[in-house]
């Protein structure tokens, strides 16, 4: 029989600097790669050709969590002063089998955004990330 049970938020686990991250509240994701359709004669492309690959995503964390990775640098510093580090997402069912984990490389920030506006109950945090690649484990 054939389970087409689809990952739900409530089998993500992220995890970074050695712990799971309890305030994620969202992770997305993307491997891009240059590729363009090569023209010659006639209208019609011949063939399409590629160039570099690129990585780039979002971290959407609690204000909590974002604190607490900020406690790891100096009072000078931000979060784009981080070295590169790894960010484990595992896609867990409840059963345990068939866990799928993607481990991102050479993770860094690229802001260290900050907001809050009237009403609103909780920060959540959205923080671009740029890494150097994505290996399934």
């Amino acid at each position: 029989m054939f389970n087409s049970k689809e990952f739900a938020w409530a089998n993500v686990e992220i995890a970074l600097f050695g712990r799971v991250l309890i305030g994620a509240r969202g992770v997305e994701y993307t491997a891009k790669k240059d590729k363009e359709p090569v023209h010659g004669r006639g209208e019609n492309p011949h063939s399409i050709q590629s160039g570099n690959k690129t990585y780039e995503g979002n971290l959407m964390l609690l204000q909590s969590e974002v604190e607490a990775i900020q406690r790891q640098l100096r009072d000078d510093q931000d979060l784009t002063d981080l070295d590169g580090f790894s960010v484990t997402v595992a896609y867990v069912p409840k059963t345990g089998a068939n866990i799928v984990t993607h481990i991102l490389k050479g993770v860094e920030f690229t802001e260290d955004p900050r907001n809050m506006k009237q009403g609103d109950k909780f920060q959540e945090i959205t923080l671009p990330i740029i890494f150097l690649g994505r290996e399934v484990v």
